[in-house]
């Protein structure tokens, strides 16, 4: 079943209930089904063919989800964009994918940077402002083709630190096995209403449109993240049941948007994806707000993206455990020979199933290094599986640290450094030492109002509650304090950034 059958079939079903909304408009499902059509009957009309690439340059709003579903009509693929990108950024992409036609959407139909500016922009450009009609001259009567399961959808641009972005090629059998396995885990119907706060260039909140709208359930497309106050007092206007992001998305909604504490009588649902909550924030929100799921996946883009999620009712005895894999897919721990480790044991992390990506556009050498014989992703994480099958993670491959003769998950480090009263946050790295190879220094953010003393205080304090836990060699040996951690564009630590500016 494609992604266009699935809209397909929720316009028939739903036709005049809301699908995507935002404060510039609505459209119910049946509007979407209509205007994707008109729309991809525009682009069959101008010479776009099977399998070329369409670039949708994303806004929070439902025309990104009328520009999506027009590329999947006419068996095109589409590459969502970051339209906020510099110019060197966006060439960079588009000579990759080398895309027949630009949809610039919602907010970005006004502006003429996106194809002025910037090299390997296609010819072809459609603006979909709000409230515009998607079809116009030259409009041909029906597509002349439609997708298979096979096909390739979307291609996802991964985010770095640095290096070349890579294009993850995702099937409609791929994302459609995640919506699948997504709805049989958590209970969406068509009387929940969404907040989509992760933009839809990020695969995770291409996925939650997705299952969403597959479910029957409404998208409400939210305001600008940085006035945490207003997204809550959305999710209190809208009656919004369920609402999802990373770690960094949660902590300022509770610091800053009073998360905790508004009248939110429909809220039944937070998602948390990229990276795992404090212990101590989910025992926070479990006083405050009862009633409140916490649903834990963990994957990649490369796993569209989801293999592993966490049974609610395990999360306050499992705080730490990303769960057990989703329906159809299988989590392997293998060590550095490719064979399978004991439980409680970490090794990488590696995910079998329908989900796994096709490869990286265009980049066999790439594809080669993360996808085996057997189509299994090697995704470069470390983890443990225990007793029950959930898995824990422990890091990453390329964050091991090498010191004095050992391989040392970080993760183990900063465990036995948030026992430490005061810290809030921890992240360990490994910085070259002509002794050692790499030494190991802790990276912390203290509770509100700590007061760490001298760094030698701090360290010697650090150093004594490890004493308890982890050997001489596996100590931190300098400890920097910040006002909170830096983190890239999606939200996920900046490790990279805390081995090169080591004090702040």
């Amino acid at each position: 079943m494609t992604l266009v059958d699935r809209l397909t079939a929720a316009g028939r079903r739903w036709p005049d209930k809301p699908a995507v909304a935002s404060e510039h408009g609505a459209l119910d499902f049946r509007s979407l089904d209509e205007q994707s059509d008109a729309l991809a009957r525009r682009l069959a009309a101008r010479g776009l063919a099977p399998g070329d690439r369409v670039a949708v340059w994303t806004d929070h709003a439902p025309e990104t989800a009328v520009a999506l579903w027009a590329a999947w009509k006419a068996a095109a693929i589409a590459v969502p964009i970051n339209a906020t990108l510099g110019p060197a950024s966006r060439a960079e992409i588009l000579a990759d994918c080398e895309p027949a036609a630009s949809l610039l959407c919602g907010r970005h139909a006004a502006l003429g940077l996106l194809e002025a500016d910037v090299p390997h922009a296609p010819d072809l450009v459609i603006r979909l402002e709000p409230g515009a009609s998607t079809a116009g001259p030259g409009t041909a009567t029906r597509v002349p083709a439609t997708p298979r399961d096979e096909d390739v959808a979307v291609i996802v641009y991964t985010s770095g630190s640095t290096g070349t972005p890579k294009g993850v090629t995702l099937s409609h059998r791929n994302l459609g096995s995640v919506v699948d396995a997504v709805i049989e885990h958590v209970p969406v119907t068509a009387d929940d209403t969404y907040l989509m706060l992760v933009p839809l260039h990020y695969v995770h909140g291409l996925m939650q449109l997705l299952v969403h709208v597959a479910a029957g359930a409404s998208v409400v497309f939210a305001g600008d993240f940085l006035f945490p106050r207003e997204i809550v007092r959305t999710l209190g206007e809208r009656r919004i049941v369920e609402v999802s992001g990373t770690p960094w998305h949660v902590d300022l909604l509770v610091d800053r948007g009073d998360l905790l504490t508004a009248g939110l009588p429909a809220l039944r649902r937070l998602g948390v994806v990229g990276g795992r909550l404090a212990p101590e924030r989910i025992a926070q929100i479990a006083r405050a707000r009862p009633g409140l799921e916490i649903h834990v996946a963990y994957g990649q883009t490369e796993c569209a993206p989801r293999a592993t999620a966490l049974d609610p009712a395990r999360i306050a005895r499992k705080p730490a455990s990303v769960g057990s894999p989703i329906p159809g897919v299988a989590v392997h721990v293998l060590d550095e020979r490719g064979l399978p480790v004991p439980r409680r044991r970490t090794g990488e992390v590696v995910i079998e199933g329908p989900n796994v990506m096709l490869g990286y556009w265009r980049k066999p050498g790439d594809t080669a290094r993360v996808l085996d014989g057997r189509g299994r992703l090697h995704t470069g994480d470390l983890g443990w599986l225990d007793a029950e099958g959930d898995l824990h993670l422990e890091g990453r491959v390329d964050d091991l640290i090498k010191s004095a003769g050992e391989r040392i998950a970080p993760r183990e480090i900063e465990r036995a450094v948030l026992a430490v009263p005061g810290i809030l946050e921890c992240v360990v790295v490994g910085v070259p030492d002509s002794a050692l190879g790499q030494r190991i220094e802790a990276h912390v953010v203290l509770e509100t109002g700590g007061r760490p003393g001298t760094s030698t205080e701090l360290l010697a304090r650090i150093q004594d509650c490890c004493a308890r836990e982890l050997p001489l060699q596996r100590r931190p040996r300098a400890v920097h304090v910040w006002p909170g951690l830096p983190r890239l564009a999606n939200g996920k630590l900046d490790r990279q950034r805390l081995a090169r500016d080591r004090e702040r």
